[in-house]
């Protein structure tokens, strides 16, 4: 598990008094108005703190006293100007921890006093508190990757090339060298980028032993679905994009009985209307069981009226498929909970960030046999464009270049 350092100086402005928030500042002086300070000259920023996750303890020490904080690392943080902890799980980039346990006003004040003494010398250490869940990164193309993406990339404990040779180099910057060849044990690895030229090139890696655990997966471009299906274990490809949940009952049924007939794997978009519209402030893994479905009775509140009910009507007229849902524990990127649609179903806070949800057929179901150069000739006849045509041929998981191919073939 890893840890940060950082230092900063008392200044004779510290006052403590903020009940919500604490923070270090780079700048060398404060005003009266600054109550969550407690340090200036604070650095580096942001230093080694993205490379932490999960759940971790910051621990302040000035004049002998030592006071510790327990919070959330958001994934987002990336500022060299200001650390900020909140009680809240209010992201920005300048915050670094959320749900925090103390904000400034809980700090003895002993403590404080040694922070108001101007010069006096402030220690401060980050801690994981336990392994955080490993990070799967797949770059589909060499298109330019966010802030977020790249930063993740330079963590690289392995990077796997799977693309042909004499593609493009990735685009964003990688820490670990290139491995081509079949991945090795990837236990004990806490991010692993992979290249690939598809997303089916991937689905190696969905059963390879990750120490006990599934990864976060980020895929990049973004392939909604997708990212679920390989953090739940399972291929990603074939994959049906079947569009949002219908706010309308009938019309909701009739996508559902589609998604039933197809016998694989269906990404559903949720409407704002039916996602929660609040959650409570992250907390660390209170899990129980396989599915990893959070204790909160808060979260299962949420929404009852709306998508539990949802999920209910999903589980009455697709009684054999498992829901894929985006666990809200760990943080940016998405890892899969599995849900048994029905009374009583996890209604999950993973869904104000990543709004859809993935419904598996059973394992042995069989496709509906469909000749793919006969669905294209029938979509393009339709009026579709070669490029929705070979959408909805990878979508019923066939190679993309094939989907290209065919779609290409006619007029």
């Amino acid at each position: 598990m890893r840890q940060a350092r950082l230092t900063a100086v008392g200044h004779p402005a510290v006052t403590g008094r903020h009940d919500k928030t604490l923070e270090l500042t780079a700048e060398d002086a404060i005003t009266a108005r600054a109550t969550c300070v407690l340090g200036v000259a604070a650095g580096p920023l942001p230093g080694e703190l993205p490379l932490l996750r999960g759940r971790v303890r910051l621990t302040v020490a000035a004049g002998g006293l030592v006071a510790d904080v327990e919070g959330t690392v958001n994934p987002g943080y990336a500022s060299a100007d200001r650390l900020v902890v909140r009680r809240s799980d209010q992201a920005d980039p300048d915050t670094f921890l959320l749900a925090a346990s103390a904000a400034a006003a809980d700090l003895r004040p002993d403590l404080l006093a040694a922070l108001a003494r101007p010069g006096t010398p402030v220690e401060v250490t980050v801690a994981e508190l336990e392994p955080p869940a490993p990070v799967l990164l797949v770059l589909t193309g060499a298109a330019e990757a966010g802030p977020a993406v790249a930063r993740l990339a330079a963590q690289a404990d392995l990077v796997l090339d799977l693309t042909p040779r004499g593609a493009p180099p990735p685009g964003v910057p990688l820490a670990a060298p290139r491995h081509h060849g079949p991945p090795p044990d990837l236990t004990g690895l806490r991010t692993v980028v992979v290249l690939a030229e598809d997303l089916a090139d991937a689905d190696l890696l969905a059963a390879r032993a990750w120490g006990g655990g599934r990864p976060r997966v980020v895929v990049w471009p973004p392939a909604p679905g997708a990212d679920l299906l390989l953090a739940a274990g399972l291929p990603a490809t074939p994959l049906l994009h079947a569009g949002p949940l219908p706010q309308a009952p009938n019309a909701r049924r009739d996508l559902l009985r589609r998604v039933s007939a197809a016998g694989v794997p269906a990404a559903v978009g949720v409407p704002r209307g039916l996602r929660p519209a609040a959650a409570p402030p992250l907390r660390g893994p209170e899990r129980s069981g396989s599915g990893g479905r959070r204790k909160d009775s808060a979260s299962r509140r949420t929404g009852r009226d709306g998508l539990e009910g949802v999920l209910e009507e999903v589980g009455g007229q697709l009684p054999e498929h498992a829901v894929l849902l985006p666990d809200p524990v760990v943080g940016w990127g998405v890892g899969a909970v599995t849900a048994r649609p029905g009374p009583g179903a996890p209604l999950l806070d993973g869904l104000r960030r990543a709004p859809y949800a993935v419904l598996v057929p059973p394992a042995g179901r069989t496709a509906i046999a469909v000749d793919p150069a006969e669905l294209v000739r029938l979509l393009r006849g339709a009026g579709s464009t070669g490029r929705d045509a070979a959408a909805v041929l990878t979508g019923l998981g066939v190679p993309r270049r094939e989907a290209y191919r065919l779609a290409a073939d006619q007029p």
